[in-house]
């Protein structure tokens, strides 16, 4: 029920549709129970009178009912749809902001691809529902009480009667309601799991295919597959055992009409239009009931998916904007580390950070040295707020990063990271990604400057060229010198470099430092160094281990010192520079 509630929050904004929908509802219904009267008025008064003018007269009454009742339904559908169709728009958009304003600890904890079947399956279930099962749902409950209603009124001997399997039908319909939601839960998490499996498999496929473990993968996928598809046979189980006595039960009301109905006829006690009509009342009395299973079926998938779609909608924005949160003026670049504590809060709480002091001068080019699992990602990842310190903080030309907004401050941080992404978009709009309206000129000035406008020339369509998913079809440099031009185009005062280079060849890796030189000219810059001619070109070195800096200085202010440094140069540096 929380979650039908909070559901039906979305349908405050359509009153003039509800309104709508509750006219067409009513003039359904009344519609519905008015044709088997008039149809039994044709009977009794004109076909047994042998008046063919009252036949007619009848007749023309029962078309324009039927027509009344066909516009209803019209505008019932109509007003439904667009009520489903609107809510699940916001819904979906609600969804949407949230997750594009959820912190990276939101992402580590939860997989892609059960939050695309959150996303799209779970909320078309609750489309299902609100699109046309809850304005369904009450139809069928209007037309159950109003056909009640009418039978005891028309006979009432006869209406309890046929009214006696009625309450087991009700009983079987609803225990049926109480098995066949853990049922569909069951289907909706495995549905999560195989998405999630079919997500990776696709985005991992240059992996697979290089350690040849396509039948690994197929025989993962099968196993998913199986899950999903045992979890659907168990529901229709329960659906091939409860629909047939259901029918075995509506029949059963049929054979109590014809047999009591047919003495009180064949007695004179009713009139035969009067049974006719009665026939035609039982259809309407036992249809909201049988559809009903169906209907508290829909609604089922609906409260399962709902909890689903509102745990992504109730995720805590792990990165929160102070109530007074002020726009960052224009950033010098004076960056400073003070007594910075941070800790993951989706990990087992041990410390990244302890203590940590660091200060970057404006303009200062920093190259940040560790080993794995040292905290030297944590670091730069501090600098535009994608985590929160815990103690501690960091601050920009004197300001606590906490105290202005996200937007102001990350405009001014341009980020090159070490696995390029690109969108399935054209190459103009991945470089102007971060400035849409940035004119050619400047794309193609910022391209030039990135050592990447030559190759975006000799393209098929240039800047026009669409690249796949993921930036398919271009080679590791080129991504990575559209993914500096991009950085560029937005002329930010801080500029973090997670290194790249190692994994490209001699001639790749020299256009690409030119680009970086470019691109670090006059701005702040932390680099994530692993090659030895970065390390040399930094103003400063600072080594990072066990959360906290050991060591600063230049190059050779390090290597004389003969400490951590000349052990990550001795290990690292050099052997890979040698290798070149």
């Amino acid at each position: 029920m929380v979650t039908l509630r909070r559901l039906s929050a979305y349908l405050r904004p359509h009153l003039r549709l509800l309104l709508l929908l509750a006219a067409a509802m009513g003039g359904g219904l009344a519609a519905e129970l008015l044709l088997p009267r008039v149809v039994g008025m044709v009977i009794d008064r004109g076909i047994a009178a042998k008046s063919m003018s009252l036949v007619v007269r009848y007749i023309a009454l029962v078309a324009l009912i039927a027509v009344f009742r066909a516009c209803s339904h019209f505008f019932w559908g109509y007003s439904q749809e667009r009520i489903g169709q609107e809510v699940i728009r916001g819904l979906r958009r609600d969804l949407y902001v949230r997750l594009q304003r959820l912190s990276f600890a939101f992402y580590n904890a939860n997989n892609t691809g059960d939050l695309m079947s959150r996303v799209t399956s779970d909320v078309d279930s609750v489309m299902e529902f609100f699109g046309w099962g809850i304005a369904e749902m009450i139809g069928c409950t209007l037309t159950f009480v109003g056909t009640v209603t009418v039978l005891l009124l028309t006979d009432w001997q006869l209406a309890l009667v046929v009214l006696l399997p009625i309450p087991v039908l009700m009983i079987v319909v609803f225990r049926f309601s109480s098995i066949i939601g853990p049922a569909w839960e069951r289907i909706r998490k495995e549905m999560g799991n195989l998405s999630t499996t079919l997500q990776e498999s696709i985005s991992g496929v240059r992996v697979v295919k290089s350690f040849a473990q396509e039948h690994h993968e197929i025989g993962k996928f099968s196993k998913r597959n199986t899950s999903t598809l045992q979890a659907n046979l168990a529901r229709a189980t329960i659906e091939a055992r409860t629909f047939p006595i259901i029918n075995f039960i509506t029949g059963f009301c049929f054979l109590l009409l014809y047999w009591y109905g047919g003495r009180r006829v064949y007695y004179g006690q009713m009139t035969i239009g009067t049974f006719f009509s009665f026939n035609w009342y039982l259809w309407g009395l036992i249809w909201p009931i049988r559809f009903l299973g169906y209907l508290i079926n829909v609604a089922r998938k609906a409260i399962a998916a709902g909890p689903r779609v509102f745990e992504i909608r109730d995720s805590q924005m792990e990165i929160p904007e102070a109530a007074d949160a002020r726009e960052m003026p224009t950033i010098a670049g004076h960056v400073r580390f003070e007594d910075v504590h941070f800790a993951f809060e989706d990990g087992d709480g041990t410390p990244v950070l302890r203590n940590l002091n660091l200060e970057v001068q404006p303009g200062q080019i920093v190259a940040v040295l560790g080993g794995t699992g040292s905290g030297k990602s944590s670091v730069i990842n501090l600098i535009p707020r994608f985590y929160d310190v815990q103690q501690g903080r960091v601050t920009i030309d004197g300001i606590d990063i906490r105290e202005v907004t996200l937007d102001s401050l990350r405009g001014q941080i341009g980020i090159v990271p070490q696995e390029t992404f690109l969108f399935s978009d054209t190459v103009r709009n991945n470089i102007a990604f971060g400035r849409p309206d940035a004119t050619q000129e400047e794309v193609e000035e910022a391209a030039k400057a990135a050592q990447a406008h030559d190759f975006i020339m000799a393209l098929t369509k240039g800047y026009e060229t669409r690249v796949g998913e993921r930036g398919i079809g271009l080679s590791g440099g080129q991504k990575q010198r559209i993914a500096i031009a991009r950085a560029l185009l937005t002329n930010p005062r801080i500029l973090i470099l997670d290194e790249a280079t190692s994994s490209v060849d001699a001639e790749t890796e020299y256009a690409l430092q030119v680009a970086l030189n470019r691109l670090m000219q006059g701005r702040t810059s932390l680099v994530i160094a692993q090659r030895l001619s970065t390390v040399k070109n930094a103003h400063k070195v600072v080594v990072i281990k066990d959360g906290t800096v050991v060591e600063e200085g230049t190059h050779d202010e390090l290597l004389q010192r003969g400490g951590e440094y000349t052990e990550i140069y001795r290990l690292q540096l050099r052997p890979r520079e040698e290798l070149i």
